[in-house]
């Protein structure tokens, strides 16, 4: 595994770098689903949704390693359609999160989430929050490997999430 030995920058995206972030979401689908892994579609993601996301108080990231785009992730700051009645104002959410496959087999997975719990520390949360397809072992197993803790599975209608919190 090559190691990288330049500097991860995060910031947020620009308005016009919205196909950009689409990019990485239907690019990752589209690895996922080579796996028969299906979590995401790339047909799902679309411009008004990254957009959406860059207006309505989320904060969309994209990283760079020498002016290359990596990867990107989503922090939000409220989620009730999947935390339920666990959701709170002192949690931060990641969504979103993709690395860029050129860039695979590089750590960039975890400093993307080194980046996000840094950037959700920065806003006073105290828990860092994130929830990935029950039924994908793997990741299931990364986020596990990284710190976080499962809470418990959540289903609605033929899907399930596993949801993980770090504080």
């Amino acid at each position: 595994m090559e190691q990288l030995n330049t500097k991860l920058i995060t910031r947020l995206a620009l308005p016009e770098e919205a196909s950009t972030v689409l990019n990485l979401w239907q690019e990752s689908a589209r690895w996922l689903n080579s796996k028969e892994i299906y979590q995401w579609r790339p047909e799902y993601f679309n411009l008004e949704q990254v957009n959406e996301f860059m207006t309505d108080g989320s904060d969309v990231y994209l990283a760079e390693i020498n002016h290359e785009i990596v990867g990107t992730y989503t922090l939000t700051w409220s989620d009730p359609l999947i935390w339920e009645e666990l959701d709170n104002t002192n949690s931060g959410y990641i969504h979103r999160f993709a690395v860029n496959r050129d860039f695979k087999g590089q750590n960039i997975g975890l400093l993307l989430l080194k980046s996000a719990e840094e950037n959700i520390r920065h806003k006073g949360k105290t828990l860092i929050r994130l929830d990935c397809m029950a039924d994908n072992l793997r990741l299931n197993q990364y986020y596990k490997d990284y710190g976080f803790q499962y809470i418990r599975r959540m289903k609605q209608g033929n899907w399930s999430a596993s949801l993980y919190e770090k504080q």
